[in-house]
């Protein structure tokens, strides 16, 4: 066993020596009179113990003891020696990593060799345990199949970063990835391809940041980078313009090559947000921001947006209690059969009178709505609002069976909870209706989140007696599919085909195409957005069913709407 004294008085070194040598066990003894000495030879040499006197000449032992267990030594066991007792000093050396504290002048053989072997036996036990703590460390802040940081590890080092921003005046960033349809990697390739695009793409992720930043993986296809020493935007500009060309090389997967793009949200520390949570907030809401958009691109979390959330947390706010107040009105836009002119239908629009905002229109608050969960209360207001209205009509005014039906907006979230079809039921029953009074009108997106229980709830629907209109016809995807997946009756081509009309032969061509696929699945064929008479006399000629436009009357008020339309 190989040991290091450290200790200005010969005659105690010559004691701790003659007792050493009554071990049975060979010990071979380097000696040296001075802390300066005593560290070098620690820094050249390896010893399994070593034997600190607490004062030198040059420097305290304590302190020498320190600078043993600073990181920049050789592993090794440490027994103070001390000419005082003082349980004060003892204490403070074992808390500076001291294994054993022996006096002077109670030194002899045995004590002192099982101090040594005991004091080498501690070490390694501790070295163990730290090294087990090392372990689980890394396994609680690691994310074990990129390696990279995980949300935990990435907390610590965000809130450290934010300390030394502030310290010295600096900025830091930011930036939340979140990968784009990242669920048809694993649905086509299978979940195995999905953590080798992960793992590549984390690998991209290391070559594209500083050594200064943190990459975290949050879990899922959702990564962090924390980009530190920020002096203005334009460098994190430049670190997201890196990301996307990174993104844009495809990922070789198990011979495919896959093509990968993400929504990125970047929030800066001092710009509406102070803190760790704040900057996490600001940076989600930024990426959601940019899904929100159409994807494949980043939005940073600046002023304008500030305000559009603290607007939206206002309408939210407000949403709760605009129902039972009596806020939401319905307004009214009439649909003109093509052939005669007559009144073919209504499309009841919500609108809200907010007591503070003045009118507001459906873009303002139904995807805030949707968001909080609201629009299903709202929903059910609307249907059974505008089923009061149409049996008022009915009963008060004599021509009002002029107006066949009303239509009624559904959200995708509608028609995903089956309630929707005992409440039709209700408001039927309520009011005296039947199901043909009622026209029920979705988008194709809302077909796109979840067919299956939608088609499900549509056939229940339909089957029922009712008409189901597919809403903005040509703005979607796959719409053929929809056409003939779902009990469709009604095709509202969208506005965006009928004001092409006069400006855009290839468009006219397309739109009466597309007037004359619908007529061949013999489906109601009903063009929006007319303005001009040129407009309406165009989609007449083509085969529209009912033209629905501002040429006509813009949404108004029931009683507007009654005035004019129904003869009341």
């Amino acid at each position: 066993m190989r040991l290091l004294l450290i200790d200005d008085d010969e005659l105690d070194r010559l004691a701790v020596i003659r007792a050493l040598k009554k071990s049975t066990t060979p010990h071979e003894i380097v000696e040296c009179a001075n802390a300066a000495d005593g560290l070098q030879m620690s820094a050249d040499q390896n010893f399994d113990v070593i034997l600190l006197d607490y004062r030198l000449p040059d420097m305290d032992g304590l302190a020498v003891l320190r600078q043993l267990r600073s990181g920049n030594f050789a592993e090794v066991a440490v027994v103070m020696l001390s000419s005082i007792e003082d349980d004060a000093v003892a204490e403070q050396c074992f808390e500076a990593g001291a294994q054993d504290f022996m006096l002077k002048d109670e030194v002899n053989g045995r004590r002192l060799i099982r101090a040594v072997r005991q004091a080498k036996q501690r070490y390694e036990i501790e070295r163990a345990l730290q090294n087990s703590h090392d372990q689980l460390r890394i396994l609680a802040e690691r994310d074990p199949l990129t390696g990279l940081s995980n949300r935990r590890g990435f907390d610590l080092a965000l809130k450290a970063a934010i300390a030394h921003a502030k310290r010295n005046h600096e900025s830091i960033a930011l930036v939340l990835i979140d990968l784009d349809d990242f669920k048809t990697v694993n649905d086509t390739l299978g979940h195995e391809a999905g953590d080798k695009l992960l793992v590549e793409l984390s690998v991209r992720l290391r070559e594209m940041v500083r050594d200064s930043d943190f990459i975290c993986r949050l879990g899922g296809d959702e990564f962090l980078i924390l980009a530190t020493s920020v002096q203005k935007e334009e460098q994190i500009a430049l670190l997201v313009e890196r990301l996307n060309a990174a993104l844009h090389h495809p990922l070789r997967i198990n011979g495919t090559d896959i093509l990968i793009t993400a929504s990125i949200g970047v929030s800066l520390l001092g710009q509406r947000a102070n803190n760790a949570d704040e900057l996490f907030k600001c940076a989600d809401i930024a990426m959601y921001r940019a899904k929100h958009n159409g994807r494949n691109q980043c939005h940073f979390y600046n002023e304008q947006l500030d305000a559009l959330v603290k607007h939206k947390a206002k309408i939210k706010l407000d949403l709760y209690k605009a129902l039972t107040q009596n806020e939401f009105k319905l307004y009214y836009q009439a649909k003109i059969n093509a052939a005669d002119g007559s009144l073919g239908g209504a499309e009841a629009l919500v609108r809200w009178q907010h007591p503070e905002l003045g009118l507001l229109m459906p873009n303002d608050f139904i995807s805030v709505a949707e968001d909080c969960g609201l629009i299903v209360n709202l929903g059910v207001w609307i249907l059974r609002e505008a089923c009061r209205q149409l049996r008022s009509w009915y009963n008060q005014i004599p021509t009002a069976n002029r107006l066949p039906n009303v239509s009624i907006n559904l959200s995708a979230i509608q028609i995903r909870n089956y309630h929707l079809l005992t409440e039709v039921n209700a408001a039927l029953a309520d009011y005296q209706l039947e199901p043909q009074h009622i026209e029920l009108e979705i988008t194709e997106n809302a077909l796109i989140r979840d067919s299956g229980p939608a088609g499900e709830l549509l056939t229940a629907l339909s089957q029922l007696g009712l008409k189901i209109a597919l809403d903005d016809f040509g703005t979607g995807y796959s719409s053929i599919q929809h056409l003939k997946s779902f009990p469709i009756d009604v095709l509202k081509i969208d506005k965006e085909f009928v004001s092409t009309i006069g400006r855009d032969a290839a468009h006219e061509k397309l739109l009466n195409a597309i007037i004359k696929f619908a007529k061949a699945l013999d489906l109601i064929v009903v063009a929006e957005g007319i303005e001009t008479q040129a407009q309406a006399e165009f989609c007449k000629e083509a085969g529209s069913d009912l033209l629905q436009g501002y040429y006509y009357s813009k949404p108004i008020p029931a009683e507007d709407f009654a005035a004019r339309f129904l003869g009341g």
